[in-house]
């Protein structure tokens, strides 16, 4: 493992959720996990108990792209704070026409509609919520660069927002421990909204994104943390540039490669 350099540590430390990170580690050999899908990525993990980062591809860990799907932990987070979604239980209602997913086609609520990444659902969202009250908790929030050029129900997608892998780890760090300018019900109802995995020695919480590959500078995510006896160990970002057919379970191999490599999780999946 490298050190990195004295002027990249230091904006590395500038970035971080801790006040006083002692480390920030580069980790040029899990490039591999990238090299053997043919794509190139970045991974940030921080964790906690530590208080270190561990970074592969330094440079892009702390370059903006769009968060596509990510961004909607945030906006789920806004709209419970302005009544754009009421609960956990409001059911948003399918208006009949064919989607791009077939998952897509029912009616959702906010669990089925973070597990399936509904786009249709949480555009009606952005929408309820308006640009005066996204721009407001955008900026209490520090969501990235906060850009909401490109419309209400598209900035996030195809228009002006970016965020790094670096702020990913940083958000969601602040959500985790309930530490955002939010209420504690709103950020436990997106919590609880964000578990993928339960087993009997970890929890999961996690979210994917996917840009179209037609779209300049496209861009896959995973970002979300793995908690051990009810508290989080490890949060993480994983971004990449794909290439070739949509093979989308090739990102959890890669992220889970790596955490696995990592010790966050085990190999085995136990």
């Amino acid at each position: 493992m490298d050190r990195l350099s004295n002027p990249l540590l230091a904006l590395f430390n500038s970035l971080a959720p801790a006040a006083d990170l002692p480390e920030t580690i580069e980790r040029p050999e899990w490039r591999r996990f990238f090299d053997d899908k043919g794509v190139a990525g970045t991974f940030v993990l921080f964790e906690p108990q530590h208080g270190r980062y561990q970074v592969h591809d330094a440079r892009r860990a702390r370059q903006g792209f769009l968060p596509h799907a990510t961004f909607k932990v945030a906006n789920a987070l806004i709209g419970l704070e302005v009544g754009s979604l009421n609960d956990e239980l409001e059911v948003f209602r399918w208006d009949g026409k064919p989607k791009p997913v077939g998952l897509w086609e029912r009616d959702h609520d906010l669990g089925s509609g973070m597990a399936y990444s509904v786009v249709w659902m949480f555009q009606e969202i952005a929408r309820r919520t308006g640009r005066e009250r996204m721009r407001e908790w955008l900026d209490r929030i520090e969501y990235g660069n906060r850009d909401l050029s490109g419309g209400i129900d598209l900035f996030w997608l195809q228009g002006g927002l970016r965020i790094s892998a670096m702020q990913q780890v940083a958000f969601l760090h602040r959500l985790a421990e309930g530490r955002l300018p939010a209420t504690q019900r709103a950020q436990r109802l997106v919590r609880e909204a964000l578990v993928v995995e339960k087993t009997s020695g970890y929890k999961l919480y996690a979210k994917t994104g996917t840009s179209s590959q037609a779209i300049k500078d496209p861009v896959w995510w995973w970002v979300g943390w793995v908690e051990r006896k009810g508290r989080p160990q490890a949060y993480f970002a994983m971004s990449f540039t794909p290439h070739g057919a949509n093979r989308f379970h090739e990102r959890f191999e890669i992220g889970r490669g790596i955490l696995a490599a990592a010790g966050v999780l085990p190999a085995d999946g136990s």
